[in-house]
């Protein structure tokens, strides 16, 4: 039977010895190898069960994404910290822009926040030409998140999509601020996030 490891983040198969996600690029050095009888078997166990959402747990205390390689509040290298499923009970969710590349992630804290090159995640963007100064805005409304484009150059992409009014996010979602991608090819003067929507304590 066919062995393979299965993308935390698209959910795509993808030859076991990769230690990067062939479609997304997502990091796979600590997911197991699987097949078809053993996946059957856990996503049957899994459905009566709560769903577990992986992350990486920085000793400051702060959750990122699994794919995260520094933390989103004190910027240390989490690259080692394997991930590990957040099993505690929900109230309010949490939502996270992390960089397709794992690089950089952003916990998004006020209901409102406009971001750019000189907005918040400017030290991130700053370096990105095709993201504009203030670029969009992304607001949360009970317990949803929202963005709309403030860009009137290069534009706000959701999915590959040009957004011309607010568009509601959800988990999973990408977001390119000044570029699409192309081929399979993103544009190196863009920025890429994924959205991740979790729920926190």
């Amino acid at each position: 039977m066919k062995k393979y490891k299965i993308c935390p983040e698209c959910q795509e198969k993808n030859d076991p010895s990769l230690i990067e996600c062939a479609f997304c690029e997502a990091e796979l050095t600590n997911v197991r190898v699987t097949d078809e009888e053993t996946e059957k078997m856990s996503h049957s166990n899994s459905e009566s069960s709560f769903s577990e959402r992986l992350i990486r747990l920085c000793d400051c205390g702060a959750k990122n994404p699994p794919n995260a390689r520094k933390c989103s509040a004190c910027n240390e290298d989490i690259s080692d910290i394997t991930p590990t499923p957040d099993t505690e009970n929900t109230l309010t969710p949490s939502f996270i822009l992390s960089s397709i590349d794992g690089q950089y992630a952003y916990t998004i804290s006020a209901d409102e926040i406009t971001i750019g090159r000189e907005s918040i995640m400017g030290e991130y963007l700053n370096s990105k030409r095709y993201v504009s100064r203030s670029h969009a805005k992304l607001s949360i409304v009970c317990d949803e998140l929202w963005i709309e484009n403030l860009s009137g150059t290069n534009y706000t992409f959701v999915n590959n999509k040009k957004i011309t009014e607010k568009v509601k996010l959800n988990d999973g979602d990408e977001i390119g601020l000044g570029g699409i991608t192309i081929n399979g090819n993103r544009q190196e003067q863009a920025a890429y996030f994924l959205v991740r929507i979790g729920a926190c304590t």
